[in-house]
């Protein structure tokens, strides 16, 4: 009986070991899941009417749009993270204020990302993009030290199969 016990109690211990192994290696995120979101952080004031060269399209569409009295663009921090699907990543901005964003779905029959995206004085916001391209979100958040208006522009990209970056952002 003490025997049968001490099989019971090793088979046991080799389930134990075996089921969360077999788990983790049974089901890894795939390579060419990786996905890149890039964030930039820019600030426009009615200040100034410097504009960054980088930034002259999107001034144009945010003063047809939204706002004519922002005159002056500037670029700040730009950060580039790896993110799997249904993982949430932190993203800093200016200030104190940074972004959560969370991918929730990929679909690549449509080349399109669906993200979640959380900023200051703006709440969650959800939605789909495509590939390699920029979404501008205007915030109300406004910069401790020159009263600037914060606008965040997000781009999603896929990763090779070596984790690298297929494609590299074009910069101007």
């Amino acid at each position: 009986m003490s025997a049968q016990l001490a099989a019971r109690g090793s088979l046991l211990a080799l389930v134990a070991v075996v089921i969360p192994a077999v788990w983790v290696w049974a089901d890894p995120p795939a390579a060419n899941d990786a996905i890149r979101v890039t964030i930039v952080a820019i600030t426009a004031s009615d200040k100034h009417t410097n504009i960054d060269p980088r930034l002259k399209n999107l001034a144009r569409e945010v003063r047809k749009q939204h706002d004519q009295a922002l005159t002056g663009y500037k670029l700040g921090e730009t950060v580039s993270k790896p993110v799997a699907v249904g993982q949430k990543e932190n993203f800093k901005l200016v200030d104190d204020a940074s972004a959560d964003i969370t991918v929730l779905q990929k679909d690549d029959t449509n080349q399109r990302i669906r993200l979640a995206v959380k900023l200051p004085f703006v709440g969650e916001i959800t939605y789909s993009t495509c590939y390699e391209k920029f979404f501008p979100i205007i915030t109300r958040y406004t910069t401790r030290t020159n009263q600037e208006r914060l606008i965040v522009a997000i781009m999603v990209r896929q990763s090779g199969k070596d984790g690298k970056d297929a494609k590299e952002p074009k910069t101007r």
